[in-house]
Order: C-alpha cells, then structure tokens, then sequence
C-alpha cells in the first residue's frame, strides 16, 4: 500500500493565503496594520512582509483600533514622529508666579515721576510707581458720589476727575457704602472696621499703613451726661459698635431695624431732634445712632453738642487722606499676611480669587498700586509686593472690582467688557484737584486742635 502525500494541509495553506489577500485588499493597508497590532498577533503572522509604524494619531475617529466605527468612518493613520509619541498625554501650562516676572516688567513714564510698568502673558500685571517724594502729584480717594449709597466703574471716576491714574480701593456693599476707613481731605467719610488695616497720605506726601482705631469724644451742655463715647462713623450699625454717628455722607437720612434712639445735630453743634427709628441728617450736622438705653437718650433739643474725633496710632494724626482693605500683606519688609486677625475666611487666599489689588509703600516713600490677572494667590500677591520693594502693603477690593485706568484708558483685562461699579478709588492727580462736592459737617472732619488730647 502507498503512503499518502500531505497535499491536504498544503492546499489549506494556499487557501489560507488567497483569503487573507482578498481580505487585505477589502480593508486597505490601514486596516491589514489594525490586525498586525490587535494583541496577541505578530508582524510575523504575515510572514514579515508588513513593516508599518505604530500611530501617532487618528483623524476623524476616536474609536479603538480595529473597531467597526473605525471601518465605518474611514479613518487615516497618520505615522508618529520623535517629537510626538503614542498615548503621550498633554502636559498642563504651568503659570508663573507673578513675583517671578518682576524682571520681565516693561515700564513707562506717564508724568514726571510716575511709572507705568506691565506684563501681558498667562498672567497680566499693572504697577503704578509713584515718587512720593520728587514727584508733583496729589495721591487721594475719589468717590463714586457725594454720598455713600452710589456706585460707579473706577474708569468713569478717573475720567471725571482728570486722573493720571487710579484703581478700585475700598470693599463695599451693593448699596453703595464703603467699608473701612476712608478719608477724604481730612474728613472722616467711613469710619475702621473689623481692626482692618489701612493705607494713609499725610500733607507732606508720606505713605502709612496701619491698623487704625476711631473714636469720638462728645461734649455736651447736658449735666446728666457731660461727656459722651462715640465708637464710629459712617459705618453699619452690627454686633458691637454701640454709638454710631453718621453725616451726610451716608445719605439723606438714617433708619434703624428696631426702636432705638436718634439725636440730629445741626451745623452749629445744636441738637435739633429726636427719634427712634428714623432721623433726617442735617447739613453740615450728623446723627448719633444708639440703642434705647443709651446716654444719648438724655440729650434734649436746644442743648449744645461738640464731637471731636481722636484715632490711633498717633502717626495718623497728620494724614489727609486714607483707603482701606485687607488683609495686611507686608509689615516692616516682612511677610505678614493675617487673615484671622482681620476677619478673613481662609478661602480669601485662594486661586479661585483671579484677580486682586494691591497698594504699598516704599522705604524710600515709593507708592505702589498694582494689579495682579490670572492663576495667583494672596500670597503671591504678597510676594510680589516685596520683589517690588515694599516695606509695606495691603490688599485692596478685589475679584470683579480689580480695575486700572491710566491716562483715561483701562489697562486691566476687563477694558472691553462690563466694568463693576464700586464706591470709590485711589487715583493719582499731577496738580490737586477742585473738590467738585461740598465740604461736609467740619466736626467730624480731623483737625490737628480736635486730635491734639488724645486720651
């Protein structure tokens, strides 16, 4: 008997290989590379006749290699080259902290001692440096309106006053009244609040910043109550503060939420009513605000009232004009930012906050205005602020608030868009501007004789 010849596994063979030829020719060589790559089969499957390189990317598809919704849509394999590798993920920008860009600062003179500085990148960075000593321009707040319940956007203050420049300054409420210290040619438009830290211009031009207190010292004609406290101005009546006195400033008039006691006071030092709820304010007078009980209730029409205010500390006594904020960034030429002890949420610091205000000092009396846009925190803020030279600094209003304007042109990122409206700002005037508001209640107005017997 003859043996037989394996002519059976020899025809399968040649079959095998007519069907993969057609097969090849049906997807397309795109596709003969999907099965090269499918695991567990080799190149060598193929007899090391396809020699492709893995992908780089696929166009017009997302599909897994090798899937129907790949077929369907035809996608191209495009082959890798070495700056591109497969599955390499992207890797994220990385911000630079705005205290390492102080050299890439460009500056240019604005007037004669004044300095405009920018960045533009990931981040956007306005400095404004003023030569307090040199320079012959007037550094003051400008309000929003004469009193405190109005809001404007920081570009239409700088316009009106003709300002060479300004930034937004105070927090403040959605009514329109500013929080903090603020003062205005010697007068005192809102009282310190939460022992929140503050920035303030003397006569001579020298730049403070301190945690300033308030209090007034009320001398009247009344036997039963000669001398009496006075814990603020200006300000909203909360858990605390007691005697409030407000001007016009606040408004037209004051209303309480409950039944307390109102005293108005004319422009001669005169009380001319009484209340308990709500009380006109006088021109050129104010009112003292307090509860039922207070000392204020024995005060009578027609009786004589002189309110004199002193504050702390005592090189605040020659300033003229002041802003305030929070928190405290540098003391000293030292880090010092104190969020607790001025009544900050620790959420205050955070990079969710991209876009803040700052103001400092100089130790050769340098003011310091600057804008921060962009991933930051209120560190980096703070850091920035000293790589400038600051031997003293503060946060202002920020957010949405965070506005610049010079020479009549917003040069923060918000120039082409809906500019918030805020209470008031800091603006730099090359020759001191007319006060276009008359001047209120000269009582509560500081004065080197009213602040000289400090207790």
């Amino acid at each position: 008997m003859r043996k037989a010849t394996p002519v059976r596994s020899s025809a399968l063979c040649v079959v095998l290989a007519l069907v993969c030829g057609f097969v090849c020719l049906a997807w397309g060589s795109s596709n003969v590379f999907a099965l090269s790559v499918v695991p567990g089969v080799s190149n060598a499957a193929f007899n090391g006749r396809i020699l492709v390189k893995p992908p780089c990317k696929v166009r017009n598809s997302v599909a897994r290699t090798g899937s129907k919704s790949m077929k369907r849509r035809g996608a191209k394999v495009v082959p890798c080259s070495k700056e591109s590798r497969p599955c390499a993920k992207r890797k994220a920008v990385r911000v630079p902290a705005p205290q390492n860009l102080v050299g890439c600062l460009k500056g240019k003179i604005i007037y004669p001692g004044v300095v405009h500085k920018t960045y533009r990148g990931l981040l956007s960075i306005n400095v404004i440096d003023v030569d307090m000593v040199n320079a012959s321009t007037v550094v003051r707040p400008v309000l929003a309106a004469h009193v405190g319940n109005r809001l404007s956007g920081v570009n239409n203050q700088a316009r009106q006053m003709r300002a060479l420049a300004a930034v937004n300054a105070n927090y403040f409420k959605k009514d329109g009244t500013p929080l903090g210290t603020l003062i205005l040619n010697r007068e005192w438009v809102a009282g310190p609040l939460y022992n929140r830290v503050s920035m303030g211009i003397t006569h001579c031009g020298f730049v403070r910043v301190d945690r300033v207190n308030l209090h007034g010292i009320a001398e009247t004609s009344n036997p039963a109550v000669s001398r009496i406290w006075v814990n603020n101005v200006n300000q909203p009546r909360r858990t605390g503060s007691k005697l409030i006195a407000y001007t016009r400033h606040w408004g037209s008039c004051i209303r309480m939420a409950y039944a307390g006691c109102l005293v108005a006071v004319n422009s001669n030092g005169v009380v001319a009513d009484t209340g308990v709820r709500e009380m006109g304010i006088p021109w050129g007078g104010y009112v003292l605000s307090d509860r039922k009980d207070s000392a204020i209730s024995y005060l009578q029409k027609g009786d004589q009232v002189k309110l004199s205010w002193q504050t702390t500390p005592d090189t605040w006594r020659d300033v003229v004009s002041a802003v305030s904020g929070g928190p405290l960034l540098i003391k000293e030429g030292k880090l010092f930012v104190d969020l607790q002890g001025e009544s900050f949420g620790k959420a205050w610091a955070g990079r969710h906050i991209t876009a803040r205000t700052g103001a400092g000092v100089t130790w050769d009396n340098h003011l310091l205005l600057v804008t921060v846009e962009g991933p930051h925190t209120l560190w980096d803020l703070a850091k920035l602020m000293d790589k400038l030279g600051a031997a003293d600094a503060l946060n202002l209003d920020g957010g949405g608030s965070t506005t610049m304007v010079v020479n009549g042109r917003t040069v923060t990122r918000n120039a082409n868009s809906c500019q918030r409206c805020v209470a008031n700002s800091l603006a730099v005037f090359a020759t001191s501007p007319a006060i276009s508001s008359p001047v209120i209640s000269p009582v509560v107005s500081l004065s080197r004789d009213s602040l000289a017997d400090t207790p």
